[in-house]
């Protein structure tokens, strides 16, 4: 080592000049190697986090995906065809199920093949750690699901007044379950849909046009809401013939007797205990109530119902009266167990209170009418399928309506717009 004793002052000078250089040069190095070294670290374990990120929101927006496409292809079999409409029912769906994760979620949604499938695609900003690093912004997470039907609508519950309020109500204790079918509100209040007190509705799908009120709890699943309204499915049916009258204010108190089909002006009253038995065919209910009361039954396989002019109307009254009837399987109301004259006066209330109610076998279509339902005790529930289309329905009480969807296991018909159908997703 050079002495520094042994050099002059200008020299000891020059030296400790170069020390203080060398120094200063590694250090400078050094800084670099980490200036250059740490960034790449930082965006190296942003990269990882990233991937694990986007790998997750991959997986939550195809479920979102497949849930929309399949609940969108459930509008498909009721009729609307419309790709505006599914692109809308598509997006409601998405939005509300995705919630606060939304932000920034982009729905697009069409029909394809020819209106039998509805094709579902979501694209989603995800912040990016690597992105922020390099101020190149958010990455975007796609995902895409197809959903095909066969068949026709899977639908046991349609209220159609688009405008009234509570289209659709459950009371008290009352239970109204649609097995593997769906309950439609046209109304577009917001209490199109409601639940009050311990009442509940269970479907596989429950939609309405306008909004739900009251014990929301008690709705299962949680409905989709501004659903677009459903153009009536039966609204092409024509009417059954009913010229003339075969029978002026028939009534049928005790005793057992079978009534044959024809036009009952005046109505038909079934009462004092009496044990009736329709015969198949169309019975033309004209001019009065079809009435089953006081401790009576009415029974008919392969019979129809039709509903026309003044106070033609339902009443099967409370207490221990039983109704147990099948739609006919083929005919001018094949399907249809009742069917309400659509030039009839708005408003009319057709009443199902009898304690044994429990086969209902068909549609009951009351496009002008209110149905209550207000038993105590389980209705339709031994049939393989009920549908109801009316344009207003309401339980009160403590009645446990079960519609079920079992189109298989009957012969009667399920009516054109609201039959049976499978949905496939695809990706």
């Amino acid at each position: 080592m050079l002495d520094k004793h042994l050099l002059e002052p200008r020299q000891q000078f020059q030296l400790r000049r170069h020390l203080l250089r060398l120094v200063k040069d590694k250090s400078g190095s050094i800084a670099m190697q980490a200036a250059i070294g740490l960034p790449a670290l930082a965006i190296a374990a942003s990269a990882a986090l990233d991937y694990t990120n986007l790998v997750s929101q991959k997986a939550n927006l195809q479920n979102l995906a497949d849930t929309s496409a399949v609940a969108s292809a459930n509008e498909l079999r009721t009729g609307n065809v419309n790709s505006a409409t599914i692109n809308a029912i598509a997006k409601s769906i998405a939005t509300a199920a995705a919630g606060r994760g939304g932000n920034g979620l982009v729905v697009a949604a069409a029909t394809v093949e020819n209106g039998r499938a509805v094709q579902v695609t979501l694209n989603k900003p995800v912040d990016s750690l690597v992105g922020k690093l390099l101020s190149s912004g958010p990455k975007t997470v796609s995902a895409s699901a197809t959903a095909r039907i066969t068949g026709q609508a899977s639908v046991c519950v349609l209220a159609l007044n688009g405008a009234a309020k509570k289209s659709l109500e459950a009371q008290q204790t009352a239970l109204l379950t649609g097995k593997d079918c769906g309950l439609y509100s046209n109304s577009t209040a917001s209490n199109s849909i409601i639940a009050k007190g311990q009442a509940k509705i269970t479907a596989k799908l429950i939609c309405s046009a306008g909004g739900v009120a009251g014990n929301t709890k008690g709705l299962t699943p949680s409905p989709t809401m501004d659903c677009p309204a459903i153009n009536d499915p039966l609204g092409s049916r024509p009417a059954p013939p009913n010229n003339g009258c075969n029978f002026k204010n028939r009534v049928v108190s005790g005793g057992t007797q079978s009534l044959n089909p024809g036009v009952y002006c005046g109505g038909l009253k079934i009462t004092g205990g009496a044990k009736v038995t329709a015969n198949p065919g169309v019975f033309v209910i004209k001019d009065g109530p079809l009435t089953v009361d006081g401790g009576s039954s009415l029974t008919g396989v392969n019979v129809g119902f039709y509903l026309t002019g003044t106070d033609a109307r339902l009443e099967f009254v409370a207490g221990p009266n039983t109704i147990s009837l099948k739609a006919p399987v083929t005919g001018p109301m094949a399907g249809l167990l009742i069917y309400e004259d659509r030039n009839n006066k708005a408003g009319a209330s057709h009443v199902v209170e009898a304690d044994d109610a429990r086969m209902l076998l068909g549609t009951i279509y009351l496009p002008r009418g209110v149905l209550s339902i207000g038993a105590n005790a389980r209705v339709a529930d031994q049939s393989a399928y009920t549908v109801i289309v009316a344009d207003s329905i309401v339980l009160t009480g403590g009645p446990n309506m079960v519609l079920n969807a079992n189109y298989g296991a009957t012969n009667v018909p399920v009516p054109p717009g609201i039959g049976p159908g499978a949905i496939t997703l695809m990706r």
